[in-house]
């Protein structure tokens, strides 16, 4: 213990810090490199108490552990002999925990000493100062091994508390100016990402690129964005993710129910976790998040926006690295928040321009059906009634009339197929099945003396949208086929969902036209086959069946 200062040394007047306190101040208010400043301090504390050795230990942002190390006074065999810099256990534990100025005249006498590893040089007197600003405690100045053999003394405590002092002041500016150069990477990164999304960057590819730049602002190995899943509101997805082995995370599936995510997802708030592999999981499905975050440890997740459906922003470190300080988790909360806005606007305007190409198809779709279709169609049958009145004066010519009227005929349908394609390109989805259908037997066999009939049997609307185009097209050729060839009166059509999808046309009209114009016949069959599946045809004087078939492909 120090002795009491009436017995002590008496204070040492011939010791000058001045110039010293000068230059470290000019160094600190620079914001000069830190590791080069703490140095010069420890240097001069060192020279002017006339200690052995010197050491300043500065700790983490959070103040509960040594995060560096400058040492004065070992060469580099020294510090090779000893092997790794002090943890921060005995005595310097003490200071960490307990940071008050400390004088004692042999430290292996203290309770709280440890012993010192092997290979380090033997130490006695000790004197330790914290370094702080105010309240706010950056580290500690350690000083041993006075030269003249006797303890520290009250004026060597002067000379490190000032230089102390000055340590602090560095250390603060130099965490100031990170948080500042911190806080503009992350402005940055969140402009750049408002800007791309708000271009018209498909969202999805933001996401990975706003993952991407989360993990470099914030030295992660692992970052991703999760987002509740589509069909299952018990679980979350991962969307996209930056990191080693990143492909094998995205669109895996991670349970709510009775998990440590489901928590963060029901709270809505930003979490900081020491270890993620520790957090409590229950339930059979954790097992999956369990396995998912073995290998890491601190992690940090913070909410994309305030809605039950808010997706989730998280960072992951491996085991064993440092964890996230709270500065950090404002950072990306507020990163976070500013996505999530950003997101919406994107998504909206998205939904604005697909809600004006929809509109300007309805309208380019109507024109054509109310005038050129119209115009066309009223063409072809005063040129039919023509045809028609001579077919027994003049055959040839009448012949020849028909066949300008089927052409009219064909280009009508080729301009509903554009009409029905312009209006229906932007809902491919399969719950919209039954009405496509519909329209298209409608669209095909309005105007003509035709009674059409349309049988949907089971659920066609699981056919997947790929295959459901399939079944449009194949549906309005057949159609088309029956009304510009068949001279039907009746007109079955029936679709089919079972193990293999069907379409099954039938007319009671005098049968297939001449080979050369069953190329539309050809292209459903080449269809089929690719497929793996067939087009047959069963034609007579009654009428005719023209059935398609092909597999029934399982939903991925």
């Amino acid at each position: 213990m120090p002795p009491p200062d009436h017995l002590a040394d008496p204070p040492t007047t011939d010791v000058n810090v001045a110039p010293v306190l000068t230059a470290a101040l000019r160094a600190a208010a620079s914001g000069s490199q830190l590791e080069a400043t703490l140095h010069d301090i420890v240097q001069a504390a060192v020279r002017h108490v006339n200690a052995g050795y010197g050491a300043m230990g500065v700790l983490t942002p959070d103040g509960r552990r040594l995060d560096r190390f400058v040492i004065v006074g070992m060469g580099p065999e020294d510090r090779e002999r000893i092997g790794q810099p002090p943890a921060g256990n005995g005595i310097l534990g003490l200071l960490v925990a307990e940071p008050e100025t400390l004088r004692l005249d042999d430290l292996g006498e203290h309770p709280a000493s440890s012993g010192f590893p092997p290979g380090h040089p033997p130490m006695r007197s000790f004197l330790g100062v914290p370094v702080r600003v105010g309240d706010s405690v950056f580290g500690n100045l350690y000083l041993t091994e006075k030269s003249t053999g006797g303890p520290f003394t009250p004026a060597d405590v002067e000379v490190a508390q000032a230089l102390a002092a000055v340590a602090g002041m560095a250390i603060e500016n130099a965490r100031l100016a990170e948080r500042a150069e911190a806080r503009r990477r992350w402005g940055q990164a969140a402009t750049e990402m408002a800007t791309a999304l708000l271009s018209g960057a498909d969202p999805d590819d933001v996401l990975r690129a706003v993952s991407l730049q989360v993990s470099t602002l914030t030295n992660a190995d692992m970052a991703g964005v999760l987002a509740p899943s589509l069909d299952d509101d018990s679980s979350m997805t991962i969307v996209s993710a930056v990191g080693h082995a990143a492909a094998d995370y995205e669109g895996v599936r991670l349970p709510l129910t009775g998990t440590y995510l489901g928590a963060l997802h029901e709270a809505g708030d930003s979490r900081l976790m020491e270890d993620i592999s520790t957090m409590p999981v229950m339930g059979t499905r954790a097992a999956v998040v369990v396995e998912l975050t073995a290998a890491f440890g601190p992690g940090m997740v913070a909410p994309m926006g305030n809605a039950p459906g808010r997706g989730l922003l998280a960072v992951l470190r491996s085991s064993g690295r440092e964890p996230f300080s709270p500065d950090e988790l404002d950072l990306l909360s507020a990163f976070a928040a500013q996505a999530s806005v950003v997101l919406e606007l994107a998504r909206a305007q998205q939904r604005e321009r697909r809600l004006q190409v929809q509109t300007d198809r309805d309208r380019i779709a109507r024109d054509l059906h109310d005038h050129v279709v119209q115009r066309i169609f009223a063409t072809g049958l005063a040129l039919d009634r023509i045809s028609r009145s001579l077919e027994e004066t003049s055959p040839e010519v009448a012949s020849r009339i028909s066949e300008r009227v089927d052409e009219l005929d064909g280009t009508i349908s080729r301009i509903r197929s554009s009409i029905f394609e312009l209006q229906e390109a932007e809902d491919a989805s399969p719950v919209a099945v039954r009405r496509r259908i519909g329209e298209v037997v409608r669209s095909v066999t309005e105007a003509h003396d035709l009674r059409p009939d349309l049988r949907i049997r089971n659920e066609v609307e699981d056919l997947l949208p790929d295959l459901v185009n399939d079944v449009v097209a194949v549906v309005r050729e057949l159609v088309t086929n029956v009304v510009r060839h068949a001279r039907a009166t009746r007109l079955t059509v029936a679709v089919t969902v079972t193990d293999a999808v069907s379409v099954v046309v039938t007319d009671d009209g005098r049968g297939l036209p001449p080979i050369t114009v069953r190329s539309g016949l050809t292209n459903l069959a080449d269809r089929a086959e690719r497929r793996g599946g067939r087009l047959t045809i069963s034609s007579g004087d009654s009428g005719t069946e023209v059935a398609w078939s092909v597999p029934r492909p399982a939903a991925a």
